[in-house]
């Protein structure tokens, strides 16, 4: 008994040596490159960088717009039709209303002649404004000659506008007795504009502007002309 003990006892001392070698090799390895190598392997599996994901090419990127994007484009396809602005009427355009010749620009209109018909009327009526395809313009001047050799004309009522009457307006219109102004913006009368009128031509304007315009209507009326305020 004592023998076989002996023996068992021996066994385990070598199990045991052996069992710890085991795990002496295994935290040891005989070859220190390939532990390097496997220390420096491991770092690299677990700090890989994916560069797709944060640096994108353009050619990679999302198809879809973004909101604004889209919205921007949209604006630019789609034209929306605008009404015609003063500013894009046409330069210096003539066109006859009612025999009444104009120039007319910008946002306002010249009177600068008038149809054999006008010139055969007794009563002529200057406008205030004239519409050209729904544009309104402001008639402001009655130009050279416009009116000049109505015979028949009697009576002629200037629009609210009218800043200026140029030279011989209305010379030669022997007839015309009385020119009614309905505005206050007169601010200048051309030589001969109304010579050889009636003798008793009267002008009619707005009470506040008739010193103004008496001023300004005298040196080219008749010697006898009146001027009545209202």
């Amino acid at each position: 008994m004592k023998k076989n003990m002996k023996k068992i006892k021996s066994m385990i001392a070598g199990i045991g040596a052996i069992s710890l070698a085991a795990v002496i090799g295994m935290a040891q390895p005989d070859d220190p490159e390939k532990t390097a190598a496997a220390v420096t392997a491991a770092p690299a599996a677990t700090t890989t960088v994916r560069p797709a994901a944060t640096v994108r090419p353009s050619s990679l990127a999302s198809p879809l717009p973004s909101a604004s994007a889209a919205a921007n484009a949209a604006k630019k396809t789609v034209k929306k039709e605008t009404p015609m602005s003063v500013m894009d009427a046409p330069i210096q355009q003539r066109i006859t209303k009612k025999g009444m010749i104009y120039e007319y620009k910008a946002t306002y209109a010249h009177l600068i002649g008038c149809t054999s018909a006008v010139k055969k009327k007794k009563n002529i009526k200057i406008p205030s404004k004239i519409c050209v395809q729904d544009i309104y313009y402001d008639v402001t001047m009655v130009d050279y000659e416009a009116l000049k050799g109505c015979k028949k004309l009697e009576k002629v009522t200037v629009g609210q506008y009218v800043k200026q009457i140029r030279y011989a307006a209305f010379k030669g219109d022997s007839k015309l007795k009385k020119v009614v102004f309905q505005g206050k913006k007169l601010k200048n009368v051309g030589d001969e504009a109304f010579k050889k009128t009636s003798p008793r031509l009267q002008f009619i304007m707005p009470a506040s502007v008739k010193n103004k315009y008496r001023k300004l209507l005298r040196p080219e009326s008749p010697a006898h002309a009146s001027y009545k305020g209202r």
